[in-house]
């Protein structure tokens, strides 16, 4: 793809998201990259995307639930992002009209996403971002995607698949379990878990839980890009 192109940029914080993405996307007209779940790495990757040419910004992956009303595999579109950083970033009002029809036939949940810096451990933690900012879910690089695209005055859009449901923690084996590149720690995260082997029916059903996501994203991906294609006649 040459700078002159128009693409969409894709940042997902992980590679087997990044996978979802371009399983079931036309790979010709997307820019993608991967954070490793973090939101500083996310927003380099955007003002370069940016800079060569991005018609849009798309964050896309799975996250963690604060709606307790969500469960794994629910895709929520972010039509604004709160960030830890205390930034308010909207998105695009054409871009989450173009997919208005799929968010009515599918009785999508729409609303906003939290951007946190940090892994959020304990449905505590989990219940109060909800309360406090009513934010339906929570993931590590969706602000960072929002704030070079607002740098860039590039338009933004958040569509995130659940994964760990509002009244789950998260294992203390799968906190660090996210490198730099995006791809799982194996190997050290089980070594954690065997200090501690209650923790393996957790990471067993984090799996499931992320499992369930990765397919919804495969799954409605698809037609909600091939629309978003056509606001930029790509």
């Amino acid at each position: 793809m040459t700078q002159t192109d128009k693409f969409i940029a894709v940042i997902c914080g992980l590679k087997t998201e990044a996978q979802a993405v371009l399983s079931v996307v036309d790979v010709s007209k997307i820019e993608i990259a991967v954070s490793g779940a973090n939101a500083e790495r996310a927003a380099e990757h955007g003002r370069i995307l940016c800079h060569n040419g991005a018609a849009a910004v798309i964050s896309v992956g799975i996250s963690g639930g604060l709606d307790p009303s969500l469960t794994p595999g629910d895709l929520v579109i972010g039509d604004r992002v709160i960030g830890d950083d205390g930034g308010r970033y909207e998105s695009d009002r054409y871009l989450l009209g173009a997919i208005q029809k799929d968010i009515d036939a599918r009785g999508l949940r729409t609303g906003a996403i939290f951007g946190s810096d940090d892994v959020i451990k304990t449905a505590s933690k989990k219940a109060a971002l909800f309360q406090n900012h009513e934010t339906l879910a929570v993931d590590m690089e969706s602000h960072g995607a929002a704030r070079a695209a607002a740098e860039n005055s590039v338009p933004f859009l958040a569509i995130r698949a659940i994964a760990d449901p509002a009244d789950r923690a998260l294992p203390a084996a799968a906190i660090n379990a996210i490198a730099p590149d995006g791809s799982t720690r194996m190997l050290a995260t089980l070594g954690a878990a065997m200090l501690n082997p209650g923790q393996f029916p957790q990471l067993m059903k984090l799996g499931g839980d992320s499992a369930a996501a990765l397919k919804t994203l495969r799954r409605d991906l698809g037609p909600l890009f091939r629309r978003l294609f056509l606001v930029f006649d790509l």
